[in-house]
């Protein structure tokens, strides 16, 4: 006989934990199924940077769930440190978006138009910014300074958010599941390589390997898989007090674990015809990537032509045409809901994206949140061709 429970969530990457964890402290029963292991797609190489100031936020409701999400995170790490006695390695501190270029002294000043009304944010001189951090570049043209940005290992969470899950009940199934079960235009559940596992909502959190079900939903599933790689580095200098990127060189922080982290490549950094490659999780790192990442980080912090690399990290993120996460039901289907597609924003979004799925299924999937309109799957319904490529070429790291 095939189990049963309330909700089935597929893929238990940062997303797919947080709505189980989310969920599980409902009181909802969740089979999580995961075709590997916890974090074993885009989560296990994600940098943790939780940052409203890049470029994947724009005015109105994309801002206002990344500004939800990060005020989430405090009392969700209190929750998951106290439920499992790991350290999540979280730092809230000041960070620093610098400008080493016109152009990106331009596209921060933009942006900052709107941002600030919403984030304590101001704009620094480069002597300011040498106050602050006398080792950067002595070239850079200024900085926003942000009064608090965030950053916490994002294995680690994940880990954490499935063993709190598991804590308070959720069932965790290493199966690979091999297809939606329907009756009509309702999902009652899900075919594995194992037995089937009926549920009532099926939750596709599966990240790149969600279009693998848009032939039984008969409807696109538009994710792309982005690369990106970066490094951890061991510097014997003192760590940089503040979180520090800028819009073409990345991001420079120094963890709580004693390393630096320094990354990542996008879109903008692969010729055409790398920035697809390999199927579903392209996990290979390049020497063209590490020389890249350490000569941005050098234009930088100068002294971290000393420092000694530790890591090299790699993998794909699950990339939507317009960037934008998708997340709520699918038209003419009941019983399945939609959250993947978070290209560079999923540990960040993570919280946000938990809450809303909770509030819907709770709610008996009959009024989707109003907060999450931008991202419902809907807006694909006529899409014939995902250019991922333009989309990928337009991702801030």
């Amino acid at each position: 006989m095939a189990e049963k429970v309330d909700v089935v969530v597929i893929g238990a990457g940062a997303i797919g934990c947080s709505i189980a964890y989310y969920l599980a402290k409902e009181g909802i029963k969740v089979a999580l199924l995961e075709r590997e292991s916890f974090g074993s797609g885009s989560t296990a190489h994600a940098t943790g940077f939780i940052s409203l100031l890049g470029t994947e936020f724009t005015p109105g409701p994309s801002f206002q769930f990344g500004l939800d999400s990060y005020h989430a995170f405090p009392k969700l790490v209190e929750e998951l440190e106290s439920a499992t006695g790991m350290d999540l390695l979280y730092q809230r501190r000041p960070s620093l978006r610098l400008a080493l270029e016109e152009s990106e002294e331009k596209l921060i000043k933009e942006m900052m138009v709107w941002q600030q009304e919403h984030v304590a944010m101001h704009w620094i001189t480069a002597a300011e910014v040498h106050e602050l951090e006398p080792r950067l570049t002595p070239s850079l043209i200024g900085a926003v300074y942000e009064d608090e940005s965030a950053q916490l290992d994002s294995y680690r969470l994940n880990l954490a958010l499935g063993a709190a899950a598991e804590k308070l009940g959720t069932q965790t199934i290493n199966r690979k599941v091999t297809g939606l079960i329907s009756e009509g235009n309702r999902i009652t559940g899900v075919h594995t390589d194992g037995e089937d596992v009926l549920c009532d909502t099926v939750v596709v959190s599966a990240g790149l390997w969600s279009p693998e079900f848009q032939k039984d939903l008969n409807f696109p599933i538009p994710v792309g898989a982005l690369k990106g790689e970066r490094v951890l580095l061991k510097y014997a200098g003192d760590p940089l007090q503040v979180l520090i990127s800028s819009p073409k060189r990345g991001h420079m922080i120094s963890r709580l674990d004693g390393f630096l982290s320094v990354g990542s490549t996008g879109g903008r950094d692969y010729d055409q015809d790398q920035l697809y490659q390999g199927e579903d999780m392209d996990r290979v790192t390049t020497e063209t990537a590490r020389l890249e990442i350490m000569q941005r980080a050098i234009d930088v912090f100068p002294d971290l032509e000393n420092a000694e690399l530790v890591e090299q990290l790699a993998g794909s993120r699950p990339l939507s045409p317009d960037r934008v996460p998708i997340i709520g039901p699918v038209p003419g289907k009941e019983g399945v809901v939609l959250a993947t597609g978070h290209t560079t924003k999923g540990i960040h979004l993570a919280p946000a994206t938990a809450q809303v799925v909770t509030e819907y299924i709770q709610g008996g999937c009959k009024q989707v949140p109003s907060s999450i309109d931008l991202f419902l799957p809907a807006r694909f319904a006529d899409l014939t061709n995902a250019d991922f490529q333009s989309a990928g070429l337009e991702v801030d790291e």
